[in-house]
């Protein structure tokens, strides 16, 4: 090669020391234009790219050098090294063993050369080399710290941490050797070292995002839950690519119960690795978490693919699939579950579940006592309890219903507050219950939100009424005609439906009723809930509690500051995020405060409202609804778990006593119907005198109260909607009232009434006045007289009077809105 060209490689290794790789490359591509085999000319235009971060444009100059000159050292190595950079370690490999192969090879070849084998997972290979290159160069300390990293893989950490202290000892100002010392004493659940070594490192390169993602973890074992997030939120801001630093966050903030920001997290760390188990994993618990199922099934599917018999991925997805509506796949999903664990709870229940929504009530209690025999888990006894109270298996029952009460206080989950409420439990032990049970549920929730400026005209308050039960439901027809009577100049009205449309002349009326009819049933949780808070609404009205269907879940997000339970649910919810209860002056009384968690506001007269447009059919014949010709008809359409074994033992007193007579039931399903016409033969009533009732569109439902003599009550959890229907369909009803919610609507229904004779406060009582109406004709009609009077005169039946008192309250609840 001429002199000339030589001078122009010199300039270019000159260029290269200073920093001017543009320069340097320039001088490169000269020579190749003049001569295009010269391996050097080729080695130096590879290192350019490398030192400007191209390891994929190295390749090829470095490639062809090597082709041209095999024993050209330095070409050799830094082909390894562009291989390295790049991730191809078997490449890098055999580069390095070329160059490794000659003499006088440097100790950087070696270190290099077991980096590569480390990369591929031979662990001893690589020692072995590393070690090689400390004979060459004792006082290196990065060979010292990749020596340290091998050994740390090759699970030797003690010797390991001699290398990382020897490499301090070289450079005392060593981040990466500080980092992994920092490392090996996480491992070794040393946090006090640990987080001293971490935070070193941050002082000295405050942009080390692995150790702050390590600073971080060390911040959650202390249970510094902010402090870590704090850490991994710095490390995601500096390192977007780092997977640890996104994972880290987004599970800290589901931990935290912030579900919607680690979704965020969750999705960001995909985009950088889509095939990483771990994110999927953690992202479906977030989509679970806020609502969002058809989001988890996807990321469970990836997990399953990944991982085919994941036991918890399998049960989640068999969840999700439950939720939306793919009973089939739900079912073969979960049973694959029992097939891998037979001792797993929530198959158990999740078939229950299908089996209970396919009507198959009796598969559903044997597939529960199977599954608490297996398990002895406390949720499964709490579901089997309650559903044994809807077959009306009483001799079941009354064994499970001890064994629940003793683990009641030590496992809140086991059965739902709303389940309790047929059980013979005072308003006390509904409390403690309820507010145990809501904060396993939901945690310690969301602040209220801060006001801001009203988006309404002034004085016009948004009310917000949050429901699934927007068709042709019970709640439905109680609130329709109070939606219609609302005063639009004071009162904005929003209606949040999470149920079914059913086209029906109910959905209609209420959303024509609605100013704003928001239909929410298929919007995630957290969707849902900003939804609501950007309607900026003074108070929500929740009219579902802990009934079935009901998505407290959007509730505990907070969307409104001022949110109250109303009619749904008769009980305290001992939640957090509900601030106030509306009952009457008889369901709460004066002084029985101390049992709601809720502040307890109270209308002036009955706090149920009655729909004044309820039409009621023309009875048919009783031979035609399966009634005989003639005898007194008593009946109860209540919910079968509302049937307890005292009450329907007293029910049977009183067909014994009272000849002809019958009792006509709600036919809720077929399991309760069987045992309950069993229950009547063994206190030695034919079973031809129970009678089941189907259900039946309202109007012709409430005819039937027409060719009844008497509604009867059910204790403890009573009368509610059924109690105001019997009476709307001109038909008498006695009450038996507790002191508990549940057990005093009926009371206040017919105290508002004007049949306030008609209310007793024990079973002996309830019998005697049952049995006085059924045979004293002439006491009987003064009441029915009385009751006809109080359709059209009385406090229960006066929905635009009902309106401007609930309106009132409203007013009330929020400053300067009077």
């Amino acid at each position: 090669m001429s002199a000339a060209l030589n001078r122009k490689l010199t300039q270019a290794r000159e260029r290269l020391q200073a920093g001017d790789t543009a320069g340097a490359q320039a001088l490169c591509q000269e020579v190749l234009r003049r001569a295009p085999r010269n391996p050097d000319a080729l080695y130096l235009l590879g290192v350019t790219h490398l030192m400007t971060g191209q390891a994929r444009a190295a390749l090829p100059p470095l490639r062809q050098a090597v082709v041209i000159d095999p024993r050209h050292g330095a070409a050799l190595e830094n082909l390894a090294l562009a291989n390295l950079m790049l991730g191809e370690f078997g490449d890098a490999e055999r580069a390095l063993r070329g160059a490794a192969a000659l003499p006088g090879a440097p100790a950087s070849v070696f270190m290099r050369l077991g980096i590569s084998i480390l990369n591929q997972g031979r662990h001893s290979e690589a020692i072995v080399e590393i070690k090689r290159a400390l004979a060459l160069n004792p006082h290196d300390a990065d060979i010292r710290l990749n020596l340290g990293q091998a050994l740390v893989a090759a699970g030797e950490s003690t010797a390991a941490r001699r290398q990382f202290e020897a490499a301090l000892n070289l450079a005392p100002e060593h981040a990466d050797a500080m980092f992994n010392l920092g490392v090996i004493d996480l491992d070794a659940g040393n946090l006090d070292a640990a987080r001293q070594r971490f935070e070193r490192v941050i002082a000295q390169s405050p942009r080390h995002a692995e150790a702050l993602v390590n600073l971080g973890i060390v911040h959650e074992q202390e249970r510094r839950m902010e402090a870590a997030i704090d850490c991994f939120r710095r490390a995601f801001a500096i390192s977007p690519a780092l997977t640890q630093a996104g994972n880290n966050l987004a599970r800290a903030l589901a931990l935290q119960g912030k579900p919607e920001e680690a979704r965020e997290y969750y999705l960001a760390t995909l985009r950088i690795a889509p095939n990483l188990t771990e994110t999927h994993d953690g992202l479906a618990s977030a989509c679970l978490a806020l609502g969002r199922f058809k989001e988890a099934i996807v990321h469970l599917r990836e997990i399953l693919r990944a991982e085919p018999e994941n036991r918890n991925a399998l049960n989640a997805l068999a969840e999700a699939l439950f939720q939306t509506g793919d009973l089939a796949l739900a079912e073969s999903t979960v049973q694959r579950v029992t097939a891998l664990d037979p001792a797993a709870v929530a198959p158990y229940e999740l078939l229950a579940e299908i089996y209970l929504l396919r009507g198959e009530f009796d598969r559903a209690v044997a597939m529960l006592g199977s599954g608490y025999q297996r398990t002895s888990a406390a949720s499964m006894l709490g579901k089997l309890t309650f559903l044994l109270r809807r077959v009306c298996d009483w001799d079941e029952w009354r064994e499970a219903w001890p064994a629940l009460k003793t683990v009641l206080t030590r496992n809140p989950e086991a059965i739902s507050p709303f389940s309790l409420l047929c059980e013979p439990t005072t308003t006390g032990q509904q409390l403690v219950h309820a507010r145990a049970w809501s904060a396993v549920r939901f945690g310690a929730g969301i602040a209220p939100p801060v006001r801001g400026a009203r988006k309404s005209a002034p004085g016009r308050l948004r009310i917000g009424y949050f429901s699934s039960d927007f068709y042709l439901h019970a709640t439905a027809y109680l609130l329709a005609e109070v939606v219609e009577l609302h005063d639009r100049s004071r009162f904005e009205i929003f209606a949040y439906s999470y149920g079914p449309d059913d086209k029906s002349p109910m959905r209609t009326r209420l959303l024509q009723a609605s100013e704003h009819f928001v239909d929410i049933a298929w919007d995630p949780d957290d969707v849902a809930a900003r939804r609501i808070r950007d309607d900026d609404l003074d108070i929500l009205i929740d009219l579902k509690g802990y009934t079935m269907g009901a998505r407290t879940g959007i509730l505990a997000r907070r969307p409104c500051a001022l949110q109250v339970s109303w009619l749904g649910y008769p009980g305290t919810m001992g939640a957090h995020f509900i601030d106030c209860l509306i009952a009457d002056p008889f369901i709460i009384p004066a002084g029985c405060e101390q049992s709601y968690s809720e502040r307890v506001l109270r209308l002036p007269h009955c706090y149920q409202p009655n729909d004044r447009k309820r039409a009621v059919s023309a009875p048919v014949t009783r031979k035609q609804y399966g009634l005989p010709d003639e005898g007194v008809v008593f009946c109860c359409f209540n919910q079968a778990y509302k049937i307890t074994p005292e009450v329907f033992a007293c029910w049977m007193r009183l067909l014994r006593q009272v000849a002809g007579s019958v009792l006509w039931l709600l036919d809720d399903n077929v399991s309760a119907s069987a045992n309950l016409k069993r229950e009547a033969m063994a206190h030695g009533i034919a079973s031809e005198r129970i009678i089941f009732a189907p259900r039946l569109p309202l109007e012709q439902h409430l005819a039937r109260y027409q060719v009844t003599l008497l509604a009867l009550d059910t204790f403890p959890y009573g009368s509610h909607t059924t109690a105001s229907d019997a009476l709307w369909g001109e038909c008498l009803l006695v009450a038996l009232c507790g002191e508990t919610f549940a057990s005093r609507v009926a009371g206040s229904i017919l105290n508002n009434c004007h049949l306030s004779d008609l209310v007793t406060h024990d079973i002996e009582e309830y019998e005697r006045l049952a049995l006085r109406i059924a045979t004293d004709r002439q006491f009987r009609d003064g009441l029915r007289v009385r009751l006809g009077a109080a359709r059209t005169a009385s406090p229960l039946f006066d929905a635009d009077g009902f309106t401007r008192d609930l309106e009132h309250l409203y007013s009330g609840l929020v400053p300067g809105s009077a």
